[in-house]
């Protein structure tokens, strides 16, 4: 835990034509998702460049050497972090792969730098340096030598082999947004995101009965997230999954012709937007089951048996499916006990998002 993540974010943007710190996927920006995936594993989290993103848990350096690239970067980051070993990343990479970043802290202790390498290519944007490189750094900047990988010369390094078949299209691991096709692709493969939410026993569940079928029916992919603030164990005790998650795998994958379960040990609750970024691809819509606290648009469920107070604020709603006539209110209201008009509802906002991103 007492390793420094270094993010680099200052960047011109030149080729994609506008800010690329910015951008953001299903209304978090990817440099929050980031960092929220930095943070279970840092101390010290640094984002480099003085772009005033405020993310509560990080410091933010501007670079020394000004115009000097990734390399100005990862000098002004050595020159700030508190820990000797460091993480550094680009701050334009959406898949930011977790497991990958574990390994290559594991061999920090023995090399100077650990870098990923694809193949013929080296990835210095997703590497792990100490902090005894800096003098380097600052010799090779002060002399106008801004290529990163300048910095390996004469250091103790090793190369961690990443497969081929782990970087493929938007699925790539060190996928990073250069231009803003690479934007639009990534973006329309992260499917929206819809929160059914409410009160204890407002009947979310029983909605989403209904609305499920009302949507596949007009032939949407679907996705489901279901919130739970307690722990829960799909695994069957005494079953050979619950027997080796038992025995100490962190990891538990169960495979067969018809699905596929994945059990994996947590230390903490993935935000809904990182969750959302394992269906890129997949589905056309993501539904969850609660979130209330996330950015998603929500449905919500009101039941005048239930209480008429409003669960969330209007300027969070999709619509509301209710039981009885709101007329505070100009979201659009919804039966509760009949989903087809839901269902055409959120058929209009997936066709105008499409038309949006095509614009």
């Amino acid at each position: 835990m007492s390793n420094t993540a270094i993010i680099l974010a200052g960047g011109k943007s030149l080729r994609f034509g506008k800010d690329k710190t910015r951008l953001e996927i299903n209304g978090v920006k990817i440099i929050e998702t980031i960092v929220g995936k930095c943070k279970p594993l840092f101390s010290d989290i640094i984002i480099v460049g003085g772009g005033d993103f405020n993310i509560p848990g990080t410091r933010e350096v501007p670079d020394i050497f000004r115009g000097a690239g990734p390399l100005g970067g990862i000098h002004a980051g050595l020159s700030a972090a508190v820990n000797e070993v460091c993480f550094v990343a680009a701050c334009d990479m959406p898949n930011f792969y977790v497991p990958l970043i574990i390994k290559l802290l594991s061999y920090s202790a023995e090399y100077d730098a650990v870098l990923p390498k694809t193949e013929n290519y080296l990835q210095p944007l997703f590497a792990v340096y100490r902090k005894r490189l800096l003098p380097k750094a600052e010799t090779l900047l002060s002399q106008n030598i801004c290529k990163t990988l300048r910095l390996l010369e004469d250091a103790k390094v090793r190369y961690i082999e990443i497969q081929p078949s782990e970087c493929k299209s938007i699925n790539d691991i060190f996928f990073n947004i250069n231009f803003r096709e690479d934007f639009e692709m990534y973006k329309d493969s992260v499917p929206p995101v819809l929160s059914v939410v409410g009160f204890t026993d407002s009947g979310k569940t029983t909605y989403l009965e209904k609305l499920l079928p009302a949507l596949k029916k007009r032939g949407i992919k679907l996705g489901v997230i279901k919130h739970d603030s307690h722990s829960f164990d799909i695994d069957v005790p005494g079953k050979d999954s619950w027997r080796l998650t038992q025995a100490g795998a962190d990891i538990t994958v169960v495979s067969s012709p018809a699905k596929i379960a994945i059990i994996e040990k947590w230390e903490r609750e993935e935000n809904l937007s990182l969750l959302a970024l394992r269906f890129n691809g997949k589905v056309d819509l993501i539904l969850t089951e609660g979130y209330k606290r996330d950015k998603a648009l929500k449905i919500e469920i009101r039941r005048a048996a239930k209480t008429r107070e409003p669960f969330c604020k209007d300027e969070e709603l999709f619509a509301i499916a209710g039981d009885y006539v709101e007329t505070q209110t100009s979201i659009p209201l919804l039966p509760l006990d009949d989903a087809e008009p839901m269902a055409d509802l959120i058929m209009s906002f997936l066709k105008k998002e499409r038309q949006n991103d095509n614009a």
